[in-house]
């Protein structure tokens, strides 16, 4: 059994206790030591070495930005934000995930709901403790010119799905899309309800895209970019044959994952648009989004998965490997050219 020690960074006394408690079921899981603020923090992780930090974003003095930066630059481990900063600072969440962190979870906003999130964190934990922490940190190029397209092109709508490391690897592939490409983007990212928002809008701002989330009932256009609703599965339905698509809001669950299912809208884009939808798998754990490459696959579609060595955590583009429904495995930074490259 894999014995994991946590440096648990938090500066309220009452916190740190009730983590530990809610982490003293799982005995391959040790609490090393505990940090006040983000200075601290840095300064114990060379000293002790942990293989996973548990880090607040807000506190007082050096907040938990400071040591995810100086860690990820100096000693880099596997961080797990662990905040109510979503609350007020949602953008904090995505700058910690963006200079490296491997996930995030919310605090609840009540102490009675906190036991609520323990099996969570103790999976998450656990993952964290396997990942290599050279794949924590993207080096991000941006070129977004534009491109010169066919009038007629081989694919009409492109879904990707990503969960953990993914948005990260979603900004990445945003800024280095050509900001004319001629047909939608959806895009599914396993993110908490109250960060769907807040995630489409830094998209806005750090890529050529105005990226929204759709309504229900909302029809799809071309060069639109859309991220999911995180609080609905959502879903593609097509109307007079063809001439109009719109989005559904969907409580139909899948065992992988829901709100957001990656399976759901890749399914109904190929049931859609058959060999003209691409799907791209992005980073992530569980087996979420398998079988809606499988559907885009066998019509007739083209599906990529991105590759081990730039993937924080391998499961969902490995399970769609292993299950034989991928076309090209390609390295994140590669897969923008790629895509264009079909075109």
């Amino acid at each position: 059994m894999q014995h994991i020690k946590v440096l648990l960074v938090d500066d309220s006394g009452f916190m740190r206790l009730l983590i530990k408690d809610m982490l003293a079921i799982e005995p391959s899981i040790e609490i090393l030591d505990v940090a006040l603020d983000g200075k601290e923090a840095f300064e114990k992780t060379k000293l002790l070495n942990p293989d996973v930090i548990l880090l607040d974003l807000v506190m007082q003095n050096y907040d938990g930005l400071y040591a995810l930066q100086k860690i990820m630059k100096e000693v880099p481990k596997p961080i797990i934000v662990l905040s109510g900063a979503s609350e007020m600072h949602p953008e904090k969440v995505f700058e910690a995930m963006n200079a490296g962190a491997f996930d995030f979870v919310a605090k609840p906003g009540k102490i009675s709901r906190f036991r609520d999130i323990q099996h969570l964190l103790i999976h998450k934990i656990k993952a964290a403790g396997k990942v290599n922490t050279e794949r924590l940190v993207y080096t991000q190029n941006i070129n977004n010119y534009p491109h010169t397209f066919e009038e007629h092109t081989p694919y009409k709508i492109i879904v990707i799905g990503a969960s953990t490391g993914g948005t990260a690897a979603i900004e990445t592939i945003l800024k280095n899309i050509p900001c004319n490409l001629p047909i939608p983007i959806l895009i599914v990212q396993h993110i908490p309800s109250d960060f769907g928002y807040s995630f489409a809008d830094r998209l806005s701002r750090e890529s050529p895209f105005e990226v929204k989330i759709p309504k229900h009932e909302e029809p799809l256009y071309d060069q639109g970019v859309y991220l999911a609703p995180s609080s609905s599965n959502l879903k593609l339905k097509e109307e007079n044959h063809g001439e109009m698509i719109r989005f559904l809001y969907s409580e139909e669950t899948y065992p992988n994952f829901n709100f957001p299912s990656i399976n759901m809208p890749m399914i109904s884009a190929a049931e859609i648009f058959q060999e003209k939808s691409m799907g791209v798998l992005l980073t992530g754990m569980g087996t979420d989004g398998k079988d809606g490459l499988r559907e885009i696959y066998h019509r007739g579609g083209f599906t990529i998965a991105q590759s081990k060595e730039s993937s924080v955590v391998f499961g969902m583009p490995k399970a769609a490997i292993e299950e034989g429904v991928v076309r090209e495995v390609v390295h994140l930074n590669d897969i923008p050219a790629y895509i264009i490259n079909l075109f």
